[in-house]
């Protein structure tokens, strides 16, 4: 941003009117080592993509060789069983029941919850257990979130865009994918054309979908693996930086000091909104657009005030909304703070 205010052109960027353009050859690429959580996970298993068989909210993928689905199976459940003996081979066979049986034909599932007002999951055996193309929550065994499910978010991506209220103020065009790669076995391309663009009204929204599985992320989900609460955040470019996230807190602070703004993460909320000022002050002092015009429109904001100076962004989530009317709703007083 810098960079183009200064010199009016970049690498990628260019001020036009007062707002950013980015150059048509800056493309993104969303890249995910799992399918995303909700719609893109729910799809038929068969004996045909038996490397698809799941366990529910785990989402191990089963290898697909010789070994028949339902050998795979009983091994897989015999091995989770630590009171079993240990001296048996992979190869070997149990005699499946009925139960196991329907296995051949079952639903890959996920751990995310249908939003409230939406059809819920009958939650019967094989092919029946999930409702597709509703909206739901992310999955997780704390507390439930606000937050919608991964597949959610990229269909909305898809339709308005992924940058958001602050950076449509900056922003004269919205920015989206032009593709999505899935790194896993477990896919399934209906599901995620489905989940990213096909369950929108009307869509005309394509979105390209590829499965590539030649290189394997090393620290893919499994059911050996345990995610870690610790995170971090790396920045590349000439002003790059890192940080590290304990539980979601910065490292280094305790919960008693988290009134310093020191300890807050520099893609909190309050920084994201502060930057969006910076930037807007910025143009003030060169070419301000219509929506700037006034010299003190840049402070004493409160986040949320800052988020509706977005006409057009709002405007197009307001009509994204209509179409799918069980897209929840945060409560106002979450944005009313100064910033």
């Amino acid at each position: 941003m810098k960079c183009s205010e200064k010199e009016n052109a970049s690498s990628y960027f260019a001020l036009e009117e007062g707002k950013v353009k980015m150059k048509v050859c800056l493309k993104f690429h969303l890249y995910s080592s799992y399918p995303p959580c909700g719609d893109a996970t729910i799809f038929p298993i068969s004996k045909h993509n038996s490397h698809n068989i799941l366990s529910e909210d785990v989402g191990t993928p089963v290898p697909d060789n010789s070994t028949p689905v339902i050998e795979k199976q009983a091994h897989i459940i015999r091995s989770n069983n630590f009171d079993a003996p240990h001296d048996k081979t992979e190869t070997e066979t149990l005699e499946p029941s009925p139960k196991k049986m329907k296995l051949s034909e079952d639903t890959n599932r996920t751990g995310a919850k249908c939003v409230e007002g939406a059809q819920i999951d009958p939650k019967r055996d094989g092919l029946e257990y999930h409702t597709v193309s509703v909206l739901r929550t992310k999955p997780g065994r704390g507390d439930r979130t606000l937050s919608l499910s991964c597949s959610d978010k990229i269909l909305k991506w898809n339709q308005i865009g992924m940058q958001g209220s602050l950076l449509s103020i900056i922003l004269s065009e919205p920015v989206t994918l032009s593709s999505v790669i899935i790194g896993s076995e477990c896919f399934n391309l209906e599901s995620c054309k489905r989940a990213f663009f096909a369950r929108y009204p009307d869509s005309n929204k394509h979105l390209e979908i590829h499965n590539y599985t030649q290189a394997e992320f090393v620290d893919q989900r499994h059911v050996d693996k345990v995610p870690c609460p610790d995170s971090s955040l790396f920045v590349a470019g000439s002003q790059s930086f890192r940080e590290a996230y304990v539980a979601g807190l910065r490292q280094g602070w305790s919960k008693k000091k988290l009134d310093n703004p020191k300890s807050w993460s520099s893609v909190c909320q309050t920084k994201l909104a502060s930057r969006t000022q910076d930037i807007m002050k910025m143009f003030q002092s060169n070419q301000t657009p219509d929506s700037l015009e006034d010299e003190t429109s840049c402070d004493n904001f409160t986040y949320g005030s800052l988020k509706q100076m977005a006409s057009d962004y709002n405007s197009s989530k307001a009509i994204f909304k209509v179409n799918l009317k069980n897209w929840p709703d945060k409560k106002a007083d979450l944005y009313n703070f100064e910033i």
